[in-house]
């Protein structure tokens, strides 16, 4: 059974990312979910981990930092796959090569934007990608135990895998599809107006974003 680590603070989009587990990402899947300031009683009962994205700032770090990092260190010892998306994916960074690799972005991104990626399982299934993008933070100059599975224009350290265990984590955002995608962008951008500056949308078509949602697919095939 997988675990969701959801570790939004806002209460409506965690309800939101909630609800598209449910109906979009594992439909026909078992899985649990914790939130921020719960402890985890047992990882064995558990195959894998998900860590989603967050508003938290994992470069200047949170009250929360110390339990999301226990919870990764027990699946990570227990050599079980794990996947991190955005805000999961610095926190999963910083437990695997330290603080010091995960800093403020040079330049933040928002918006749909194309990525170049590499033949790794993650991404079995997935042409020409686009994905959604929304940070402040970012991963950078990994370790050589790290493989860089994905990146872009803008920051080398999209995705990367982690020696040749199942540990993956990713900077972009594929449970997003356009509409809900847009919308959350959106309003980010009318409260941070100066951010506009940083919007891109290379998509063409909507419908490019359904094949983002085999990522999950991907990760709750591997072992």
């Amino acid at each position: 059974m997988l675990l969701i680590y959801n570790t939004i603070h806002a209460t409506e989009p965690r309800d939101y990312f909630d609800q598209i587990a449910q109906t979009r990402l594992f439909p026909d899947s078992k899985f649990a979910t914790i939130y921020l300031g719960s402890k985890l009683a047992d990882c064995q009962k558990y195959t894998h981990l998900l860590l989603t994205g967050s508003e938290l700032s994992a470069s200047q770090g949170s009250k929360y930092d110390t339990g999301i990092l226990a919870v990764i260190a027990e699946f990570v010892q227990a050599r079980k796959p794990v996947l991190g998306i955005c805000h999961g994916h610095q926190m999963l960074a910083r437990y695997l090569a330290g603080d010091e690799y995960c800093r403020r972005a040079i330049v933040p991104e928002f918006g749909f934007k194309k990525m170049q990626i590499t033949d790794d399982i993650l991404f079995t299934g997935i042409q020409n990608p686009i994905f959604l993008e929304s940070r402040y933070d970012e991963v950078f100059d990994l370790p050589s135990d790290f493989g860089i599975i994905a990146a872009n224009e803008t920051e080398a350290v999209q995705g990367f895998r982690y020696l040749d265990l199942p540990v993956w984590g990713i900077q972009f955002h594929p449970e997003f599809l356009f509409e809900d995608g847009d919308t959350m962008l959106q309003k980010h951008l009318n409260q941070n107006p100066a951010d506009r500056q940083y919007y891109r949308n290379d998509l063409r078509n909507a419908d490019e974003l359904q094949q983002n949602l085999k990522i999950f697919t991907n990760f709750f095939l591997s072992r």
